[in-house]
């Protein structure tokens, strides 16, 4: 029994030396790794890595990335990423002054080449919206709602001459190149994620049918909203 135990011990302390090596093996290898990397790794910022990806996934499909970010692209992720990071420590009004801050970027800035602006302004318009409603302020929330809806609608206007006449039906006075129709895909797409948004937020505050009127707009704008129509939230 004695020499039993003795050699289980044996291979207890045979077992920890393998692992102490793994370990150390490990932790030497991520120590060189740096040295093996490309130069090119090094000019990467991880904290940058970090907002471009976030940024592209809020866009929902919008941005075409070819190559490297535009520095207009890379801005706004940081700031998209920096109101995150402050909605994440609950501090509204921070994120809030952030979301503000790329809108007015949006009006002085070298255009986005990576997405079209339809989506670059509603999401920001959409995040303010969003922060203002978890701050407790639902007015504030849907002005922005109220705004951003109509400066998509004034972008679609004056960038692809397309309108929204009183049956939610699109208007044009020519006929779409490919690459605008395209354009206003995302646009149909991103105005019907505003209009959810902003009837979401109405029946909060009691209003159902106001917000049934939103989500059969965003539904003629974008089929895959058409879903909305049929929540228990929506109709009651």
């Amino acid at each position: 029994a004695i020499e039993q135990r003795s050699v289980q011990r044996g291979c207890a302390g045979v077992k920890e030396m393998a692992r102490q090596t793994r370990c150390c093996i490990f932790l030497g290898l991520a120590l060189l790794l740096p040295e093996l990397r490309s130069p090119s790794t090094w000019v990467t910022s991880p904290r940058t890595d970090a907002a471009t990806g976030y940024y592209t996934a809020a866009l929902k499909g919008a941005a075409k990335v070819e190559g490297s970010h535009s520095n207009s692209f890379k801005r706004l992720a940081q700031l998209h990423f920096r109101a995150v990071e402050l909605r994440r420590q609950r501090s509204w009004n921070g994120a809030t002054e952030v979301y503000r801050k790329a809108l007015a970027l949006q009006e002085t800035m070298p255009e986005v080449k990576e997405v079209p602006k339809f989506a670059v302004a509603a999401c920001s318009w959409l995040n303010l919206a969003l922060t203002q409603q978890n701050n407790k302020c639902l007015d504030k929330a849907r002005q922005t709602f109220q705004e951003g809806t109509r400066m998509v609608q004034e972008l679609m206007h004056r960038d692809l001459d397309v309108w929204i006449d009183g049956r939610h039906r699109l208007r044009s006075h020519r006929q779409l190149s490919v690459d605008s129709s395209e354009q206003l895909r995302v646009a149909c797409r991103w105005l019907a994620t505003l209009l959810v948004a902003w009837g979401l937020l109405e029946t909060k505050t009691g209003h159902r049918g106001r917000a049934k009127v939103l989500a059969e707009r965003a539904a003629f704008l974008d089929g895959s909203k058409a879903k909305v129509l049929h929540w228990k939230i929506v109709t009651g």
